[in-house]
């Protein structure tokens, strides 16, 4: 198969792909910041009160716990303006209706969207060792949505590098198998998400003693539930894995490579989840863990969008004055 003819790039538009691109990577750091601030159980380091912090602007005297949540809210605000500059920036400099555009679009609602979901976590005081079921639904819909967030990012990054979007018609076949592996990937991070909780709400003083607390008869459910998350991380992990697979022989060269680093990077993603259960789940690995987990999402999109569009027709580049 002959590679896909990449859209020409103004040099507008080659700024723009360097701002989405950093905002992405950006963004991903602002979600391993919270990741950190949940395994510290520094979710109520400002109190009940935002977006002020100790009913502050900038809390005095602050304790490590603070200056880990405040760090956090900062740089989730820094995120929403470096997505409103990208959608800014979008709207001028391609057409309405244009992939690029509308991504940029997406992404600001998501990023929105996810702030409320912080805010309700602060709000209801569903941080540090509360266990309520608010908390337990917020949580892992706070990660699905994240995981979309960063998905719009990705694909408003590679759109905007030139990459072609979606051939029309698509594949209903390539198209199915593109969405159950990315379905499952979800899957994976909403469990995981959960199983992150019960570590931090339970954690477990080394492997043998988490595994007696898990199959205790009157241990918290979400407890009895973290065992599950491996035995579903494995299944679901090959089976994207194979789908994969099954997807890149008639691909491109590039194609096949994105494809190849999905399959080493899940391979990974499995021994750092080993690791991370044996010690019994400590911040180093829990944070590797999640960045991993981000890594393969942005691959795997990345790789199912050049799959897609290899077959479209080249683009002509449409610059508006800015």
């Amino acid at each position: 198969m002959l590679p896909p003819v990449k859209e020409s790039l103004t040099p507008g538009r080659r700024k723009f792909r360097t701002l989405a691109w950093s905002v992405l990577v950006f963004n991903v750091m602002v979600v391993l910041g919270g990741a950190i601030v949940r395994a510290t159980g520094s979710g109520d380091g400002c109190g009940e009160s935002w977006p002020l912090c100790t009913d502050r602007l900038i809390p005095a005297n602050p304790g490590l716990e603070t200056v880990i949540e405040f760090s956090h809210r900062v740089t989730s605000g820094l995120a929403v303006l470096g997505v409103v500059a990208m959608l800014v920036f979008a709207v001028r400099l391609y057409e309405k209706g244009h992939r690029v555009r509308n991504g940029a679009a997406a992404s600001l609602a998501l990023l929105l969207f996810e702030s409320v979901l912080g805010a309700l976590l602060i709000v209801f005081s569903w941080v540090d060792q509360d266990a309520s079921i608010g908390r337990m639904i917020v949580v892992p819909v706070h990660l699905l949505n994240t995981y979309i967030l960063v998905g719009a990012l990705t694909l408003t990054a590679w759109w905007s590098s030139g990459n072609p979007g979606p051939t029309k018609p698509i594949d209903p076949r390539m198209k199915r198998s593109l969405a159950l592996g990315a379905v499952g990937l979800l899957v994976i991070g909403a469990v995981g998400a959960l199983n992150a909780l019960a570590d931090s709400l339970y954690p477990a003083e080394s492997f043998l003693s988490g595994v007696t607390e898990e199959f205790s008869g009157d241990a918290p459910w979400l407890l009895q539930v973290r065992v599950f998350h491996p035995l579903i991380a494995i299944a679901v992990g090959l089976g994207v894995a194979y789908l994969v697979m099954r997807l890149a022989p008639t691909a491109t060269s590039r194609t096949k490579r994105l494809g190849a680093a999905v399959g080493v990077l899940i391979v990974v993603q499995l021994f750092i989840g080993l690791v991370n259960v044996m010690l019994a789940a400590p911040l180093e690995t829990q944070v590797i863990h999640l960045a991993t987990a981000d890594a393969i999402w942005i691959v795997y999109l990345m790789f199912g969008a050049s799959l897609l569009g290899e077959q479209a027709p080249a683009e002509l580049p449409v610059e508006r004055v800015v």
